[in-house]
């Protein structure tokens, strides 16, 4: 009875359906349109272009951050462009001598030794990648080929490094394979170092050769590196196998590395890849050369910070190209006026707080107080006064701020031309040249005085070629005096030696006259031929021509009014990015809080310690005080006199509520790595790290 009144309750509590049929078909309800989600958050981030934030106190305009977005893309998008085409054209003759060995390697022809590329990067192991990238697109229209790249992290040791070549050969998802979980081929345990796997997936797709690219072989330890020749010369015969190693050092040392039985299971050939440092030049050239659409240019202090970590560090040239975009993304971000760069942001009027801005920029603050000084007091009240004149003025003085600039660059590249073109004169890189120009010190430096004189020495024939050279430049202008020269050249007689001007030392002779036994030795120039003296009046106006040239051209950048906008040129932000101090910001923030707080309450006392302090900054500021060994005891007291009750009523709830604090601010001191337990008493801490060492 009681079993029936249970399942009676059950039946009950059972939810039940009524199904009515529809009389017809358009009865039946229509089924409801989905909505598309779009997320209010989505919606800021659309209207604020991907990421970049308002500035002016969050007042500035959507179209603004727009054209700060654009802006951005418009001038790095190029750039980066040109970069990747001197990167691949550096890379080319390398990758083309890569993909020739690795087509006409024929793995099988010799079962007993592996066919072995070298590849010596130097410095540019940061290239590997791309070559890696390139040689794949080479053979891409090739299924039959099987590159995989292993990079020395995940040759640890034998088994992971068999792991790994697997698990990229046969496109597995490392996550995804199971640490040794066995596969079953055709009844057949194998587990996922198992070399039969790569054996079958080259049966199953005709695989002809199967090239393992090992990216930066130094990192590689030698015994590791022998076990895995061995084992893959064991599959020779059944696995088309092609070995790349690349190598930073020498031949001679990666070959230390081997036993003269793996050695013998090789079968090598090298490739040289080009110099880091010519890459690099040629990568700064690039970046920094004239051209009619830059606006935005970056400054001397911070592309010497880029060429110093580049050298200290020995990075590769992505590392720069990193580092160039990093800057220009700095400078857009963080600049309210950096939207004028975008050129259809030319007609577009400015916000209240964009005037302010301008007005507030050091450059403009010192133009008003030209003006003033000048006694220009009508124009210099309009800037300050009225907007729509502020607006004209900063629109002209940013065209005319880029255009001094690429003015600056060609009058450089007119140096270069130069002084690359004097015979026996060693040549000054393009990096070095260009860093004091835009520094401003090249107008008054002694390369600009040595390549002078040096061009009043020139022959007509190198002055000839010199000057062709340096005609592509536009804004060079030498007052007809290259045409004077030509006439001259073609007039002499064909066969003569090139004419010489009176400032060649081959017009000057040393005469020796004794005066009261004593030897003095005084230049005397030689008499002149006529053409020779027609060629020196032509050196001289080409000498003046280029003194003025350079003169009004080798500007100092920083010198511009509203320089601001087109110059970029702030360490900091870069610096603290590529080159962070981790562990300084973290024992600042520790030791003073209330430099990252800004708050009055953890000022604290004389002695820095006050409750208001955050728990984890007072035991560091204990832990400062305290020696190697720390008695957690002692440590407690501290604590606990500075954050234990003043009311002996609640002294028992705020015990816990201190005492969990202090556990949590010791987890947090052992997380950051500060301490540790020590092992000769339980009660005390070790101490690891002291400030500033």
């Amino acid at each position: 009875m009681d079993d029936g009144n249970e399942g009676q309750s059950l039946i009950d509590d059972q939810a039940s359906y009524v199904f009515v049929p529809y009389d017809n078909e358009r009865e039946k309800p229509s089924r409801p349109k989905k909505k598309r989600k779009v997320s209010h958050a989505a919606k800021i981030e659309e209207d604020l272009s991907v990421g970049f934030v308002p500035l002016l106190n969050g007042k500035e305009e959507s179209r603004y951050i727009s054209a700060r977005r654009h802006g951005y893309e418009s001038a790095w998008t190029k750039l980066e462009n040109n970069l990747n085409e001197v990167l691949a054209e550096v890379n080319r003759q390398t990758v083309d001598d890569v993909v020739r060995f690795l087509i006409r390697t024929d793995p099988q022809e010799n079962p007993v030794q592996i066919s072995t590329g070298l590849i010596m990067n130097g410095i540019s192991a940061g290239a590997s990648a791309s070559i890696v990238s390139a040689v794949t697109r080479s053979l891409g229209s090739d299924s039959r080929n099987l590159i995989v790249s292993v990079a020395a992290s995940q040759c640890t040791n034998l088994k992971t490094t068999l792991k790994a070549i697997i698990q990229k050969a046969t496109n597995q998802s490392i996550a995804s394979v199971d640490e040794d979980a066995p596969e079953y081929r055709q009844g057949v345990r194998l587990l996922n170092y198992d070399l039969q796997i790569v054996h079958e997936h080259v049966l199953k797709h005709s695989i002809v050769r199967v090239v393992l690219w090992f990216l930066n072989s130094e990192g590689l330890d030698g015994t590791v590196l022998a076990d895995i020749v061995e084992v893959l010369s064991s599959w020779q015969g059944r696995i088309p196998l092609i070995l790349i190693f690349e190598i930073g050092t020498s031949i001679d040392l990666f070959q230390e590395k081997l036993s003269r039985a793996t050695i013998r299971r090789l079968q090598g050939v090298s490739f040289e890849m080009k110099d880091a440092a010519e890459t690099l030049e040629m990568m700064f050239r690039t970046a920094t050369a004239p051209e009619e659409s830059r606006s935005l240019y970056i400054g001397a202090g911070l592309l010497k910070m880029f060429l110093d970590r580049q050298i200290e560090h020995v990075q590769s040239v992505q590392a720069f190209m990193q580092s160039l975009k990093y800057a220009f993304m700095t400078h857009f971000f963080v600049n309210a006026l950096s939207w004028i760069i975008h050129p259809s942001s030319k007609s577009a009027n400015l916000q209240t707080e964009q005037y302010e801005a301008i007005r507030n920029l050091p450059s403009f603050r010192r133009l008003v107080e030209d003006l003033v000084k000048e006694k220009q007091f009508l124009k210099a009240k309009k800037l300050l006064d009225s907007d729509h004149v502020l607006q004209e003025t900063t629109l002209r003085l940013f065209r005319d701020g880029t255009k001094s600039m690429k003015h600056l660059v060609e009058a450089m590249e007119v140096l270069n031309i130069i002084q690359s073109s004097i015979p026996n004169k060693v040549h000054i890189p393009w990096s070095r040249l260009y860093l004091k120009g835009m520094a401003g010190d090249l107008a008054d430096s002694s390369i600009l005085k040595e390549t002078l004189l040096s061009v009043r020495k020139l022959p007509s024939d190198i002055m000839i070629e010199m000057l062709k050279k340096a005609s592509t430049i536009a804004i060079l202008e030498l007052d007809g005096a290259e045409t004077d020269l030509y006439e001259l050249t073609r007039s002499t007689i064909e066969g003569n030696a090139p004419l010489r001007s009176e400032y060649d030392v081959h017009h000057e002779t040393l005469r020796t006259t004794i005066v009261a036994q004593k030897v003095q030795l005084s230049k005397h120039k030689a008499t002149l031929s006529k053409q020779d003296a027609d060629y020196s009046k032509i050196v001289d106006r080409i000498d003046s021509a280029l003194k003025e040239f350079f003169g009004t051209y080798l500007i100092n950048p920083k010198a511009l009014p509203l320089h601001e906008i087109f110059l970029f040129d702030l360490k900091s932000p870069v610096r603290e990015v590529f080159a962070a101090m981790p562990r300084q910001a973290v024992e600042r923030a520790l030791s003073a809080p209330h430099d990252y707080l800004d708050c009055d309450c953890c000022d604290g006392s004389a002695n820095g310690l006050a409750p208001s302090q955050p728990p984890t900054a007072l035991l560091y500021q204990l832990y400062l005080e305290s020696g190697a060994i720390i008695n957690i005891s002692d440590l407690w007291s501290a604590f606990n006199a500075i954050l234990g009750p003043e009311d002996d009523d609640a002294e028992e709830v705020k015990d816990q509520e201190t005492l969990a604090l202090f556990y949590r601010g010791l987890a947090e001191l052992k997380f950051l790595g500060m301490i540790k337990n020590s092992r000769k008493k339980t009660d005390h801490l070790t101490k690891n790290l002291w400030k500033g060492l």
